[in-house]
């Protein structure tokens, strides 16, 4: 009789240990995982994707070129039907990307928060976007800037997607991993979007302040407050 007594009071008290610890770490609403919400998204991708699946290619493959060639960057900037094109594939960008984040489980939050997330991320960065452009008198830069960090998250949401398939085929899921690859590559592009934009800067005849003050409240402020949301949440 006292060690079946025993026997229950260990696995109480074990059982209200993981509830405590799980209940510091991640609040119950957050953890709820609904895999339905996540699959109608994805489906709603698809269709998106059908739609506007020439102007989505040719978004892709214009990115991709405006990494390494700056001839296909400056034509990209005056052609209005690609700037279209562009800013379609974007707004299928933000739930694809929250979808990799959700399969991948780099973050313990819901997937509609994940989404939020990055698209309120989006619309903030567009926002000060076009409030810089009306207060310095320069819309035309902050377009250009805009559609170079829109093709760069064209870019980055293709890397995403590989890592995904590349996971899902090889059955390897891990966590760390996927955090490493991605952060990486947003590294790689951040870099490179800030050569960028420093070049744009200094060829309207910006000056460095002006580079570098857009560079920490468009660029480093959003994308360092999304990641801790995403990671330490």
């Amino acid at each position: 009789m006292f060690s079946f007594l025993q026997t229950i009071g260990q696995e109480c008290w074990q059982s209200s240990v993981l509830m405590t610890v799980a209940g510091e770490c991640y609040p119950s609403a957050v953890t709820e995982s609904h895999p339905a919400v996540a699959i109608i998204a994805l489906m709603l991708c698809l269709v998106y994707f059908m739609i506007f699946m020439e102007n989505s290619f040719f978004s892709i493959v214009i990115s991709w070129q405006s990494l390494f060639n700056r001839i296909a960057l400056e034509d990209a900037l005056g052609n209005k039907n690609l700037i279209y094109a562009i800013n379609n594939t974007v707004l299928l960008c933000i739930p694809l990307l929250a979808l990799v984040l959700y399969f991948l489980d780099v973050t313990q939050i819901h997937f509609l928060f994940i989404f939020a997330a990055l698209a309120a991320t989006a619309l903030l960065q567009m926002g000060l976007a076009l409030l810089v452009g009306w207060l310095k008198q320069c819309p035309e830069l902050m377009l250009a800037v805009g559609t170079c960090s829109r093709m760069h998250k064209i870019v980055f949401t293709t890397i995403a997607l590989t890592l995904l398939a590349l996971f899902w085929v090889t059955g390897v899921h891990s966590v760390e991993a996927g955090r490493i690859m991605l952060l990486l590559a947003l590294a790689v592009l951040f870099i490179l979007r800030a050569v960028r934009t420093y070049r744009l800067f200094t060829e309207n005849n910006c000056s460095l302040l002006f580079w570098f003050l857009y560079l920490c409240t468009l660029e480093i402020l959003p994308l360092g407050a999304l990641i801790c949301v995403l990671i330490k949440i």
